[in-house]
């Protein structure tokens, strides 16, 4: 196992399979902008090695698979800075390119950023009482890394509208009848029957497993790129809203928000 502080490899030559564990678990797993840069460092080198020909993305071996953001580092940025900075599309630019089969295994909470790095994976193998959610809104934002998007692909309009407007959550167990969600397991069975897929279909042709993940890709991507780009610049907006300062501050100071009820959500520092 190869440790990167917050994010662990693992790669098994002999069967083909990597595994990304999440490995922040004093932050529930919640992701820095130094978390992201590792997690897409990984995604490259594996992506690069022959011997990897699918992967499992995990989290703490009981949970959580990943709270989100960090939300001390995302207070810190404004609509510019994030511009500027092209916020989040490394991470989310990582996963569209990235060739071979990622099936994410969820154990605990996957909330926020958590749940759309299992939405980008191919894959999702979860625990019966597994917490998927986007609760941005609570905190005066919204999903910035295709969360929008990929949730409405997955479930429609209304399912999706319903979950981002309230910041409410669901089970695995729900989440799979749903259909977002591919199988649930215990929790102690959840990992394991995730690499038991990806060695199942790590002894398929790599070059056509490949292709067959992009063919797939197409039909899910035709204009999800440009509605992550616009998503993106949606989420970046809220920067600058008193709003986002006041329901980041509330989450930190563990009380209510007290947002403004007007359109324009208070211009920050107005």
């Amino acid at each position: 196992m190869e440790s990167l502080q917050d994010v662990q490899l693992s790669v098994d030559d002999a069967t083909g399979i990597a595994i990304i564990r999440l490995d922040r678990p004093a932050k529930r797993n919640a992701f820095s902008q130094f978390m992201i840069d590792q997690l897409v460092s990984v995604l490259s080198h594996i992506d690069d090695l022959d011997s990897v020909r699918a992967v499992v993305l995990a989290g703490g071996s009981d949970g959580p698979f990943c709270a989100g953001m960090d939300i001390k580092e995302l207070a810190q940025l404004t609509t510019t800075e994030a511009h500027q900075r092209l916020f989040l599309k490394d991470l989310s630019d990582a996963f569209a390119q990235f060739s071979k089969p990622i099936i994410a295994a969820v154990i605990g909470a996957a909330l926020g950023g958590g749940f759309e790095l299992a939405l980008a994976a191919d894959i999702i193998y979860a625990a019966h009482d597994a917490r998927f959610g986007l609760p941005e809104i609570n905190i005066g934002t919204i999903p910035g890394a295709g969360g929008t998007q990929r949730l409405t692909k997955a479930l429609g309009k209304h399912k999706a509208m319903e979950f981002i407007l309230t910041g409410g959550s669901a089970t695995g167990q729900e989440f799979e009848r749903l259909g977002l969600v591919n199988r649930v397991f215990p929790r102690r069975d959840v990992e394991s029957e995730a690499i038991k897929l990806a060695q199942r279909i790590a002894t398929r042709s790599a070059a056509v497993v490949k292709l067959a993940k992009s063919a797939v890709l197409t039909a899910e991507n035709s204009h999800l790129a440009a509605g992550i780009s616009a998503e993106r610049s949606l989420y970046y907006a809220t920067f600058d809203l008193e709003d986002f300062r006041e329901g980041q501050a509330a989450f930190l100071d563990k009380r209510d928000p007290k947002f403004n009820r007007t359109l324009t959500g208070g211009l920050a520092g107005s």
